[in-house]
């Protein structure tokens, strides 16, 4: 009785969908073909030139590519000492000025790691105003001890605080 009932509902699906209206494929839609040496379009108008890369088989960061903690450290010291020396707290333009430095800090570090790596690199920049209180900043992921690593350094002054965090997390 219940397979009866299955087929049944079955075909009636089956006749709803047939009677949905058919939609033509767009006319305006390129065919590309994507190759090694780079992609061509159907109307050869754009061509792309790609990179290819054989897999390495890589697991470990060869010695010249490891994530130097001190030197992370000292890049987001020197940041921090630049941009931070003579200024006051403002809740308005801390906001832009923590994305400027957690993009000045990533870009120097990319710099400092070599075209050659493979760090995913992730900026935290925490600031906030002094205001007689305690701050605990903590944060969780999936972590390969050998490999995977962090450096931080805090700055502080009369009227605020910046914490910055750099994870380096490499990636086969």
């Amino acid at each position: 009785m219940m397979s009866k009932e299955r087929s049944e509902a079955g075909d009636v699906l089956a006749r709803e969908v047939k009677q949905l209206p058919r939609v033509p494929p767009p006319t305006n839609r390129r065919l590309s073909v994507s190759t090694n040496q780079g992609s061509v379009a159907s109307d050869d108008t754009h061509i792309h030139s790609q990179m290819a890369y054989e897999n390495t088989y890589q697991l470990e960061p060869s010695p010249h590519q490891q994530f130097s903690v001190k030197r992370i450290r000292d890049i987001i010291k020197t940041v921090f000492i630049q941009k931070l020396e003579n200024i006051r707290y403002t809740s308005d333009s801390f906001r832009l000025l923590s994305i400027q430095l957690s993009e000045q800090i990533k870009t120097q570090v990319k710099q400092e790691l070599s075209f050659n790596n493979r760090y995913k690199i992730v900026v935290l920049v925490t600031m906030g105003p002094k205001q007689s209180q305690d701050i605990q900043i903590a944060s969780r992921c999936m972590w390969y001890t050998p490999t995977d690593k962090f450096a931080s350094w805090q700055f502080s002054s009369d009227t605020f605080f910046a914490v910055g965090v750099v994870f380096g997390l490499y990636y086969e």
